[in-house]
């Protein structure tokens, strides 16, 4: 999984991260054929005169994670839908087996409910995948 920082609107590879105490402190990129380093502005212990320092929790990125989380996602969404049509037949089914009227030992009513929980469980995993892909590519 590749990092990429975020420097004023243009996105760099990074190359090398400085940890220290399990603190981010610096990122390295090659930019322009040059090797540039920049500092956290929070965790750095030591910022060069002339060097630039940046709030790394916001510049740093991760493309390839929010690719994997979209995939993800994605297939959640795929198997709730089949889900969801499943117990849509079901519901026809039960419906057909007592003629319209779901009186007895139906399974209806708790059909219909699970539906409608799935209904709501696919929305929420496209609203998900909607900020996921919004923060991607923002």
């Amino acid at each position: 999984m590749k990092a990429v920082i975020n420097v004023k609107g243009t996105k760099l590879s990074v190359v090398n991260l400085s940890l220290d105490e399990g603190k981010l402190k610096s990122v390295s990129v090659i930019e322009e054929g040059n090797y540039e380093t920049y500092y956290d502005s929070k965790h750095a212990h030591f910022i060069p005169e002339g060097a630039t320092a940046l709030d790394l929790s916001k510049a740093l990125e991760f493309p390839d994670t929010n690719k994997h989380i979209v995939e993800d996602l994605n297939q959640l969404l795929e198997d709730s839908r089949n889900h969801l049509k499943d117990l849509g037949n079901q519901i026809i089914q039960e419906v057909l087996v007592h003629n319209g009227l779901p009186f007895g030992d139906s399974t209806l009513p708790n059909l219909a409910k699970e539906y409608k929980e799935q209904s709501d469980y696919i929305d929420g995993v496209a609203s998900a995948l909607e900020v996921v892909k919004r923060d991607n590519y923002a």
